[in-house]
């Protein structure tokens, strides 16, 4: 039965790869090996917009996971707002999903993203707030949601996400929640602010980012962290949280690319497609509910 698990996920690989690899693009790459209990279960093929993720068995019984992302920007566009006309049937049933009634997340959505002309610009928008004005906390157990991340201004990598995503839903644009592993050999290679939660056992920290379907394009992954229109190869998707005893060994990886810096007030934010000085006036000048305001300020993670 492992071994028929193991071929079919390996079969739905090598058919995405083969077409993927035809013009290889320079950037970063990591390769890892994927232990525990039945990680095929949990590990899946990812071939999106300058990220892929691409799965193996040298050996016919241990898993490898090869994370590649690409190093040039993404050249293709799309205007904003999406018609829904050029969604697909995905990106469609994602907006159907109902919202909460929520005065200050629609004023912030509609306050932040005015003026904005293309889908990707939206984005770095959206994940220059989140990265400035939202202050990274280790998760403590208890539920977050984008409502209460933002009241809080503060929240782990999973209120942030949501946060982020709720944001960019409200406005119309497709997005969603992607789970995964932020692959570490120590916790020297994690923020001061999460080496706290690193896991030897895991091989890094468990960690949320989104995707943001933009049309001609398709699941483009963001980290709300600070990367926009795109992640690292030390982000790991899965297809959900797996379970204790589930282990990442990094086997070989590239340096990790270099991306440039937008300058802000409280620091520089690293966002993969800067333009100028638009993504700081939309996140400094967007107003917030008084309570909100009068919130301690966030540290930069």
């Amino acid at each position: 039965m492992k071994a028929r698990a193991l071929a079919l996920v390996l079969a739905c690989t090598c058919a995405g790869a083969a077409a993927g690899q035809e013009t290889p693009a320079a950037g970063e790459w990591a390769r890892y090996r994927l232990d525990g209990p039945a990680p095929w279960r949990y590990a899946r093929p990812v071939e999106g917009p300058g990220y892929r993720i691409v799965l193996s068995s040298p050996d016919g019984r241990t898993l490898e996971a090869r994370v590649e992302v690409d190093a040039a920007p993404l050249t293709m566009d799309a205007p904003f707002p999406p018609s829904p006309a050029t969604l697909s049937p995905e990106g469609r049933a994602v907006l159907a999903e109902p919202l909460a009634d929520d005065p200050d997340l629609d004023f912030l959505s509609q306050r932040l993203l005015t003026g904005t002309r293309t889908m990707l610009e939206a984005v770095e928008r959206v994940v220059a707030f989140t990265a400035h004005r939202i202050r990274y906390v280790l998760p403590d157990g208890s539920p977050e949601t984008a409502a209460g991340t933002l009241r809080a201004r503060r929240g782990s990598c999973v209120g942030r996400s949501l946060l982020a995503a709720e944001l960019l839903l409200r406005a119309g644009v497709p997005a969603r929640q992607v789970t995964g592993i932020l692959a570490a050999q120590g916790m020297r290679e994690l923020t001061p602010e999460s080496r706290a939660v690193f896991n030897a056992e895991l091989g890094g920290v468990r960690h949320r980012w989104i995707e943001v379907l933009v049309p001609g394009l398709g699941w483009v992954p963001s980290d709300p962290g600070g990367l926009a229109n795109t992640v690292t190869a030390r982000h790991l998707a899965l297809g959900r949280q797996p379970p204790a005893g589930f282990h990442v060994e990094v086997g070989e990886r590239s340096v990790e690319l270099k991306r440039p810096l937008l300058e802000t007030a409280g620091g520089g934010l690293t966002l993969y497609r800067p333009r100028g000085t638009s993504v700081v006036e939309a996140v400094e000048g967007a107003p917030l509910d008084p309570r909100v305001l009068a919130a301690p300020a966030p540290m930069r993670r």
